[in-house]
């Protein structure tokens, strides 16, 4: 649970990670919690334990732990702030500057320089006060609802009586719409502004609140829906063990070495079908590049709106958000980038990291972790299988795998039974030897010429 503490002259976020009955400190040195940020913990226990575990294996502050678990909207911005303390003893000067506020912004301040020596004369009177205010850098969302205050029948017949015929469209509205709406709706559907809206309020009809609602980066009507596909051989001799290992809620680390189109996305799907049959959650972890419209089209038209996204095409806000319906258990299925492994989820049934061998899996920054090591972590604390899936490896964990500490699964086919593209390499020293000082080989040349001739693309990487 987050909390704002006395530091000195400021007021800091912290966290509070554990309750005594005593402590051996002097009463006269403790100091009393200034405000509460949460109305429930932010990190459960399972996440508390990975913050110490975290702590230890990057030798990181675990303030610096916790902090890489919550998105970028909770971490708190500090506002320094002049607080009136003693009206009637200030200077005038001073207190024109507050104008009936209680506390101004030290920007105000900050731009009246020659008043500089008067405020420090002021603070150490004790007349005024630095404060320092802590908040969120997000605020939830609100929009007006209107709703209906009066039975169908009554609001029928009130809508007859009215004279406004704007205000009447609107209780025709409810009467039949029998329930609340945003005021948005309204007024764009009946081409009108707030005022017959405000009126009906006074009247006592209908009336509005303000309610919080998610910034929703995707519209699941959008996503067509899908149904799985029929698997493959190959296909179902590598999610055998998965399914074993979800069924028997066993931690087994996987690595899924399949060759590119060989179908490892289906193999995914199908075993997050089944953590959710369990009533379970999961977690997808997919390099930020790989994080394309077409991968979320995949998730959410198989899962629809138990998916949440993350990653960093989002805003703040919307960031905030996808993390609250987890946190909110609104969800079940997390795809994101690297930091979506520290989800809130307290079921996990799975764990997902697809392109295993990509480094953007590696924090560059305080904490220095790997998503891999986490998930493994995490994996052991729920009992669920953990799966590395790559055409490309790293050298290591198909160590792992070679060792038996990995668990290998492989795929060799493509579903399309193509062939995979042949590779070659030219020396090309052998070229200059042969009189091309060109930086083409002739290899490559002639098949330039020839897809120019056939109307087709090319791409050409320069290192």
């Amino acid at each position: 649970m987050r909390v704002v503490v006395p530091f000195g002259p400021r007021k800091l976020q912290g966290f509070i990670i554990g309750i005594k009955d005593s402590v051996d400190v002097e009463s006269k040195k403790l100091k009393t919690i200034h405000e509460i940020l949460d109305v429930t913990p932010v990190l459960n226990d399972e996440l508390l334990k990975l913050g110490y575990w975290l702590t230890s294996e990057t030798l990181c502050y675990m303030i610096s732990a916790f902090q890489v678990m919550l998105p970028t909207a909770i971490k708190a911005t500090y506002k320094k702030r002049l607080q009136l303390c003693k009206q009637e003893e200030i200077a005038p000067e001073i207190l024109y500057l507050f104008q009936d506020k209680e506390a101004i912004d030290f920007e105000v301040i900050e731009q009246q320089p020659h008043l500089y020596r008067t405020i420090q004369q002021e603070i150490k009177n004790g007349t005024v006060e630095v404060v320092y205010q802590v908040k969120d850098k997000v605020q939830k969302k609100k929009q007006r609802v209107v709703q209906p205050e009066l039975p169908e029948d009554k609001l029928e017949l009130a809508a007859f009586e009215l004279k406004s015929k704007k205000q009447q469209d609107v209780l025709y509205y409810f009467v039949e719409n029998y329930k609340s709406a945003p005021l948005k709706v309204i007024t764009e559907e009946l081409q009108i502004t707030d005022a017959p809206i405000k009126a009906l309020v006074k009247k006592g009809f209908i009336s509005e609140k303000y309610v919080e609602v998610y910034r929703n980066p995707y519209d699941d009507d959008d996503f067509e829906q899908t149904k799985p596909f029929p698997l493959t051989e190959e296909q179902k001799q590598v999610i055998t063990p998965i399914l074993s290992s979800i069924t028997n809620e066993t931690y087994n680390p996987f690595l899924l070495y399949g060759v590119t189109g060989s179908g490892k996305t289906e193999v995914y799907l199908q075993s997050i079908a089944a953590v959710l049959k369990k009533g379970k959650e999961a977690i997808v972890l997919v390099p930020e590049i790989a994080l394309t419209p077409q991968m979320v089209d995949r998730f959410k038209g198989r899962f629809g709106s138990q998916v949440a996204v993350l990653h960093s095409a989002l805003s703040v806000g919307e960031k905030y958000d996808e993390w609250r319906k987890i946190l909110r258990k609104e969800v079940k299925v997390v795809v994101g980038a690297r930091s979506a492994v520290f989800a809130p989820f307290e079921n996990l049934g799975i764990i997902i990291i697809d392109e295993e061998h990509e480094s953007s899996y590696k924090q560059e920054d305080n904490p220095r972790y790997h998503a891999r090591d986490v998930a493994v972590w995490r994996g052991q604390y729920h009992k669920c299988p953990i799966v590395l899936g790559s055409a490309t490896p790293t050298l290591e964990s198909f160590a792992r795998a070679k060792k038996g500490v990995y668990e290998l699964l492989t795929m060799e086919k493509r579903m399309n039974e193509q062939a995979l593209p042949t590779v070659e390499i030219v020396d090309m020293r052998e070229e200059l030897r042969d009189g091309n000082r060109s930086m083409f080989s002739k290899a490559l040349h002639e098949k330039i010429a020839d897809r120019l001739e056939k109307k087709e693309q090319m791409v050409l990487f320069l290192n």
